[in-house]
């Protein structure tokens, strides 16, 4: 069964500044493997047990006509997955017997990892065992005969896409093992690390649209170049450009961007028209049709098309709806908008409503915003200069949770398609679009167009106040939200600015771009939260260690499946665990996807990352949204 997707998340955290981030409960840890398998087992007495490794079940009937599959026959592979390509040598190098250590590091997959059985074709990859190393890739299954066997004089290996779609298909819920060997000149073979993963009896959907920016990875103004917004649709092994915008030129910055200023502008702080500029966060809005992020300081909204093509000779990248009122139109690019979250519970003719942050104090350091809703097809006219923050509340907007000193709101989500209600974050700091130095717990308040609710705490995530949890966003069948967590101290003071070429000593405020950010699930109805597996990076020598490498900003799949008594969510995000720096030392930031798993009865199954091998590894991709975006000539 798959339930329909719904709402277009709330996207990322803390809007950047080219446009603008431990362990509560216990938790008990199984082996890897698929759900029903020993999946990774973390579970708490919020969530109907206390954890522990699940009973495998019987193999179940082979799919290959009652015998073995044979999907990795006509090997052994070399480099480029053919057997023409094997190095010279190279089954004389591994054909004796093999130290039983000293070979090479496993770092994909990780042990555990689980993949919708649509993915990007699995990658391996390990550390280097030196110049002129040999290396045997060795890859079993119970189901499958012969073994997979690879030579390689290189460090990374991608299965065929061929053999992929067979064993994706025929070898479901079973461990699949890897096992890597080096071999050096003169030297005798050795035994590496091994890992198992997994293949879910279901594939994933939507399309994924991340924030590339040009320059500084953290967005630092200073660097001039387009803020990018690129994506591929779920088993895509190439990126697309979805749409960019900024400063470009050698002698005089010149605008380009797909976004033209005839069909959007934002106002200033002093209510004037101004140009998009660059794009900032950015979500989908429920039908796909429209992306919709908020442009340069000061962070009105805007909607705009992905979708590439002619309509009566006119390009359709980066147009406007054709529902917007004037008033909703007015109301929504007015200065101190946050990040935009839509419902298809609101998302059809005569009601289409988009609900953000809204700041309340013309002050750019401290905008005390609280919770608004936008009627996007509101038709009051307003003057050109005229406050609508003043003039169209009550009509075209007006508080869902209203502000309040020292509680203010962020990050909203909203609810998919059960009952109507938003998640958000409760700070005590905003600055400049984003969180500061503060407090950050996560609330729940009804939405309501006639008058402002009352929000309340998710109950039971953090009784004692040890933490920030920040960032929360709804699966979308509601029933988990996924959030950033710090200590309460890291969110309360700030950290050094990770920029290396900045010799002035400056720091980021202490949720923004937070090296010991750490991704939780809790059940929307509130228990301690559970922490992700997929927070670890590979147990390698000479990997980053958890804690450092700002895992941050989840977003689930638009689709939630069943199958064989499991329920099936998908999550990307983002991390610095690759080790990747930019020219002035900030880190890169690269995007990995990782399951989580409800059986039928007991905890939740969460899992080890997947990095995605599509996108460009020397780029910084960031602020990720999974989600049915209509882009490129997708749609």
């Amino acid at each position: 069964m798959k339930r329909a997707r719904s709402l277009a998340l709330v996207f990322s955290s803390g809007f950047l500044v080219a446009c603008a981030g431990v362990k509560p409960g216990a938790s008990v840890t199984g082996s890897g493997g698929a759900p029903g398998t020993g999946g990774i087992v973390q579970g708490t007495g919020g969530d109907n047990g206390t954890g522990g490794s699940v009973v495998p079940p019987p193999p179940p009937p082979s799919p290959c006509g009652g015998g073995s599959c044979n999907d990795f026959d006509g090997g052994p592979f070399g480099p480029d997955g053919t057997a023409s390509s094997v190095p010279a040598g190279a089954a004389q190098a591994f054909g004796g017997s093999a130290a039983a250590s000293g070979g090479p590091c496993l770092l994909e997959p990780q042990d555990g990892t689980l993949l919708p059985n649509n993915w990007l074709r699995p990658r391996f990859s390990w550390t280097s065992a030196g110049t002129g190393a040999l290396y045997e890739v060795h890859v079993t299954a119970s189901n499958q005969s012969p073994d997979l066997v690879v030579y390689t004089n290189q460090t990374s290996w991608t299965m065929p896409k061929t053999m992929w779609l067979a064993l994706s298909q025929h070898t479901q819920d079973m461990p699949i093992n890897v096992t890597v060997l080096s071999s050096t000149k003169g030297g005798s073979a050795s035994t590496g690390t091994n890992a198992n993963f997994s293949v879910a009896p279901v594939g994933a959907s939507g399309n994924l649209v991340y924030w590339s920016p040009s320059g500084s990875t953290n967005g630092d103004t200073a660097e001039a170049g387009l803020t990018t917004l690129n994506g591929f649709a779920v088993g895509d092994e190439s990126v697309m450009k979805v749409l960019s915008c900024g400063n470009t030129g050698t002698t005089a910055a010149t605008l380009q961007c797909d976004i033209k200023t005839t069909s959007w502008e934002t106002d200033d702080n002093g209510f004037n028209p101004m140009a998009v500029q660059c794009i900032g966060c950015h979500t989908s809005t429920p039908d796909g049709d429209y992306i919709s992020f908020n442009n340069f300081y000061p962070w009105g909204g805007v909607l705009a098309s992905g979708q590439s093509g002619m309509v009566n000779g006119m390009s359709t990248l980066g147009t406007a709806p054709m529902f917007l009122g004037g008033g909703g139109y007015k109301a929504f690019i007015q200065p101190w908008v946050g990040i935009t979250t839509y419902s298809e519970n609101h998302w059809i003719d005569g009601d289409h409503i988009a609900v953000a942050p809204l700041g309340s104090n013309n002050d750019d350091t401290d905008q005390q915003p609280g919770l608004a809703w936008f009627d996007l097809e509101n038709s009051t006219l307003l003057p050109s200069g005229q406050n609508p923050y003043t003039m169209l509340k009550g009509t075209a907007w007006n508080w869902i949770y209203a502000p309040k000193t020292g509680a203010y709101a962020a990050a909203p989500s909203w609810s998919h398609a059960s009952k109507d209600f938003v998640v958000f974050t409760m700070t005590n700091k905003v600055k400049s679009g984003r969180l500061g130095t503060g407090t950050a717990h996560l609330y729940q308040v009804p939405y309501s167009k006639t008058a402002a609710q009352t929000a309340t705490a998710v109950p039971m995530l953090d009784p004692m106040n040890q933490y920030a949890q920040y960032y929360g966003t709804l699966s979308f069948d509601d029933a988990y939200i996924v959030y950033d967590q710090i200590s309460a101290a890291a969110a309360n003071a700030t950290h050094p600015d990770m920029n290396k070429s900045d010799k002035s000593g400056s720091t980021w405020d202490g949720m923004y771009m937070q090296p010991a950010a750490e991704l939780f699930v809790t059940p929307t109805a509130g228990g301690p939260g559970v922490r992700l597996a997929a927070n670890d990076p590979p147990m390698c020598s000479g990997q980053p260690k958890s804690g450092t490498i700002n895992n941050t900003w989840a977003k689930w799949s638009p689709e939630v499946s069943t199958a064989n008594g499991n329920t099936y969510y998908w999550l990307i995000f983002s991390s610095w665990r690759q080790g990747d720096v930019d020219s002035n030392g900030s880190p890169i930031a690269q995007l990995f996807m990782t399951a989580i798993v409800k059986p039928e009865a007991g905890p939740i199954q969460t899992y080890p990352a997947v990095y995605l091998w599509n996108q460009p590894p020397k780029v910084s991709n960031f602020t990720p949204a999974w989600d049915v975006f209509k882009i490129g000539n997708v749609g």
